[in-house]
């Protein structure tokens, strides 16, 4: 069971079927999916919306950090200064989420403190 859709991802951070296939989504989703299974706990159904949101968010960044991606985003309108805009305002979300749940996002190759 994923948290979420690639249609909340797309719904999000605005990147079109055009760019990136569900299927490319979908690995990245289970990849934030299993980020957040390590680093809060597995969530049985139902899944609170904050988790559910909290996969997307993750996902979205996933896929605007990609360097092909942000080409192609370039080449479909986006900006530099909206990307970095909108990365910085969910890295803080995602931020928010996990201090809801006692801990800290980790950073790279570092392991989860309580808050």
């Amino acid at each position: 069971m994923t948290y979420c859709e690639a249609s909340s991802v797309r719904v999000l951070s605005g990147v079109t079927s055009n760019v990136i296939g569900d299927s490319d989504i979908e690995n990245l989703i289970a990849l934030s999916d299993q980020q957040i299974n390590d680093d809060l706990g597995v969530f049985s159904a139902p899944v609170p919306s904050r988790i559910k949101h909290l996969s997307a968010l993750l996902t979205a960044i996933k896929l605007l950090e990609r360097p092909d991606l942000r080409f192609r985003l370039g080449d479909s309108g986006f900006t530099e200064q909206q990307i970095e805009r909108n990365l910085e305002r969910w890295n803080r979300e995602v931020e928010r989420i996990y201090a809801y749940y006692g801990k800290t996002v980790p950073r790279s190759g570092g392991s989860l403190g309580a808050v």
